[in-house]
């Protein structure tokens, strides 16, 4: 197959370890029990791409390592993954929810990823997740063995209920040696050890204070430092999608082998990193209309230009014989790719960021509960679209600087205005 080569000239603001999976955010819900636990799957140094064998791997809250073993949010018993559970690649993202209480957020179950956007979203009671009961106890220490699982339409979500004043989430391996994990609110020192191929280091609380409607993420960078990771209110969670457009350079990263494994801090975990053996691509602000210019060493039968408003879901915009392509839209913040067709086969260029710094918009209230109002500046927008997390449109109409947004249930919105001037910003409505 010919290879497309794209280099970015835009300027961006932008150990050796074994496979598995590290906690990227938690969350406590905006009320009740609406929790839930998502996990990025990665890569290694000698096998970054390889896809990842999680069979018995454990998922637990605090067990008496963090602080001590009693009133801490320790809770009997932990889950972990059954041998059923297929191998994913790394890059993937798992979310395992409280099916009891959903959170205002979550996205629809797809414990197999059938939708292959690389999500896997799990009920605890899940046929690929198994229970024990018992170890560890509340009161016994963080011992885990001589434990029975059981698999149980009925299984709940309380042996891994995080505590709001104060808990703990952990990933295990599955000889049960710490891995990954960090505590919040009360829970505090002595903390567990990382492992040797994450540079040992103790582990860390996010931030103390109640955990009452509140998440916890991971922004990018070495994810065995507490600076790395963030609170925020539970109405932003969101499950199945990068926390910020920094979680989505390093989920990028770790899915394309480019994550720098024995330097976990390498700024380049966290930039959009230029691989001169696949694409050459310039972009340009002219006007406030996004031009994109690439080579290729070999001449492709025609490409295909590609744009996102978050980095995630990606649409066609056209197919070419040229090497440029200018956007109609004006365009204030987009991902881009490009990608060469050879006989019906495709070779794509990195995702690229390019943002236009004249905004125009402001969108208020944010978080809403009825109406959202639209501060444009005059400028002369003609139609309003609203997007749910799946990427499905939820609205669409003329332009009004007042939208009524009552129908919609709670959640994680795009809203998009268009026509002279094109801006997409993202809300959040709770009731």
């Amino acid at each position: 197959m010919k290879t497309l080569f794209i280099i970015l000239f835009i300027t961006f603001s932008v150990l050796l370890n074994g496979q598995g999976i590290i906690v990227n955010e938690i969350s406590n819900g905006s009320s009740g029990s609406k929790e839930f636990i998502e996990l990025l799957v990665i890569g290694s140094s000698s096998d970054p791409l390889g896809d990842v064998n999680l069979a018995g791997w454990v998922i637990d809250d605090n067990n008496g390592d963090f602080e001590s073993s009693t009133n801490n949010g320790v809770a009997s018993g932990h889950y972990r993954f059954t041998n059923t559970f297929p191998s994913v690649p790394v890059g993937s993202i798992i979310v395992l929810y409280n099916h009891n209480d959903v959170n205002d957020n979550m996205i629809f179950d797809d414990e197999l990823d059938t939708n292959n956007d690389g999500v896997y979203v799990l009920p605890i009671n899940s046929i690929y997740l198994e229970r024990c009961t018992s170890s560890p106890s509340s009161t016994g220490g963080s011992n885990y063995v001589s434990c029975t699982y059981t698999n149980s339409p009925t299984q709940t979500w309380s042996s891994i209920g995080l505590r709001n004043s104060g808990d703990a989430i952990q990933i295990r391996k599955p000889d049960y040696t710490f891995y990954h994990g960090f505590s919040y609110g009360s829970v505090l020192a002595p903390y567990p050890t990382f492992p040797i191929e994450f540079g040992g280091g103790s582990s860390f609380n996010v931030a103390t204070g109640s955990g009452t409607d509140r998440n916890y993420y991971l922004d990018c960078g070495d994810w065995t430092l507490s600076p790395n990771y963030y609170r925020d209110t539970a109405s932003f969670d969101t499950p199945g999608l990068p926390n910020t457009s920094n979680n989505f350079t390093l989920v990028n990263n770790i899915k394309n082998g480019t994550f720098n494994y024995n330097d976990l801090g390498n700024i380049n975990n966290c930039a959009i990193l230029l691989d001169n053996d696949v694409v050459k691509l310039d972009s340009d602000i002219e006007f406030n209309h996004v031009v994109l210019e690439w080579y290729s060493e070999s001449d492709f039968d025609s490409y295909n230009v590609y744009s996102s408003n978050e980095g995630i879901v990606f649409n066609l915009l056209t197919t070419t014989d040229k090497k440029r392509f200018v956007s109609d839209d004006i365009v204030y913040k987009k991902y881009y790719k490009v990608c060469g067709v050879d006989n019906e086969q495709e070779v794509c260029s990195k995702v690229i960021y390019v943002e236009n710094n004249n905004e125009v918009l402001f969108i208020y209230p944010n978080p809403t509960t009825e109406y959202i109002n639209i501060l444009n500046e005059d400028v002369p927008f003609k139609k309003v679209e609203i997007y749910d997390n799946l990427g499905k449109i939820v609205l669409s109409r003329p332009f009004t600087n007042k939208i009524d947004v009552k129908h919609l249930k709670n959640g994680v919105y795009l809203i998009k205005l268009s026509d002279d001037k094109l801006s997409v910003e993202k809300f959040f409505i709770r009731s």
